[in-house]
């Protein structure tokens, strides 16, 4: 591609509460490039949001073979985990940016509009957060997704909390130990003291990555775990019973948080679990090319 090539390029952003993953497109759908940056839930703030998209961009960038591309020249769309609150869409809207254009919408909506090509159908989330959203002809609809710790049920972040919070009640003798509550306190404290200052700055993706410490000593038959994957796993079920009671036949289930966790769902539902078309970068690019969403018209800036 030259350096003087004016033929859209294509950025889509997957940003989530762990990290922000971007990938570069031709005119043609081709992938280009791949990139990677850290937490970029709307939660933490757009500025801090779009500092990791251009971190995640430059990355990108520098594994391009030949000249680079200027941001100037780049057709963006994000898939945002946490832009539900009227004021983060707001701040969205209102926000300079680099770029030839610039759309979003939650990467639940996105990631529906590519799993189910643009079509009806449910998709739920299970990453460090949660959230359900489904199509249904001309009705769009959420389920959770407020954010943590109020919502986010089912989730990675969730699971996390929880342990924490049964390992300093082990500590305690409140409930009884396991060598599960042992290994938690090791990672964030071993004194209470020590887990109260952790907890004072751990952000979502703090507790999610726990997750996998819960989820594995689960399955090596540590009843205190066990039952705390069982207790989130529940919280999954209810996600899901939820989109089925609003009617919706199909659901298709992502997220960092879906795998883990999926042996441990009520096989009943099994029946409703869709298969995907597309990934959420296909919902991206559906969202640039189809201008659904919210569409930044604000000036641009060098950066």
């Amino acid at each position: 591609m030259k350096a003087s090539d004016e033929t859209p390029v294509y950025l889509a952003a997957d940003c989530g509460g762990t990290s922000c993953r971007v990938r570069l497109f031709d005119e043609d759908g081709q992938l280009l490039c791949e990139g990677w940056g850290g937490p970029a839930n709307a939660s933490l703030g757009l500025e801090a949001v779009l500092s990791e998209i251009f971190r995640a961009t430059r990355d990108a960038l520098a594994k391009l073979d030949g000249p680079t591309i200027p941001l100037s020249r780049l057709h963006a769309g994000f898939a945002m985990a946490g832009l539900v609150e009227t004021e983060r869409r707001k701040e969205f809207l209102r926000t300079p940016h680099p770029f030839a254009s610039m759309t979003a919408e939650t990467d639940a909506f996105v990631a529906q509009l590519g799993a189910f090509a643009g079509g009806d159908g449910g998709l739920l989330i299970t990453g460090t957060g949660s959230c359900g959203f489904a199509v249904k002809g001309k009705e769009k609809f959420y389920i959770g997704g407020w954010g943590f710790p109020v919502s986010d049920q089912g989730s990675g972040a969730r699971l996390g909390h929880l342990a924490v919070r049964r390992a300093l009640q082990a500590y305690d003798n409140i409930l009884p130990s396991s060598p599960f509550c042992k290994k938690l306190l090791a990672e964030v404290g071993i004194h209470p003291a020590e887990v109260s200052r952790w907890a004072r700055t751990a952000k979502p993706a703090d507790y999610g990555a726990l997750a996998a410490i819960v989820i594995e000593h689960a399955h090596a038959e540590d009843e205190v775990a066990k039952n705390l994957v069982l207790t989130v796993a529940k919280e999954v079920n209810q996600l899901i019973r939820a989109l089925v009671k609003r009617g919706v036949g199909e659901i298709h289930h992502i997220g960092g948080f879906a795998e883990p966790i999926r042996p441990w769902l009520d096989k009943a539902y099994g029946r409703y679990e869709a298969q995907a078309r597309g990934d959420v970068f296909d919902g991206a690019l559906r969202l640039i090319n189809n201008r659904t969403g919210l569409i930044n018209k604000t000036g641009k800036v060098r950066i």
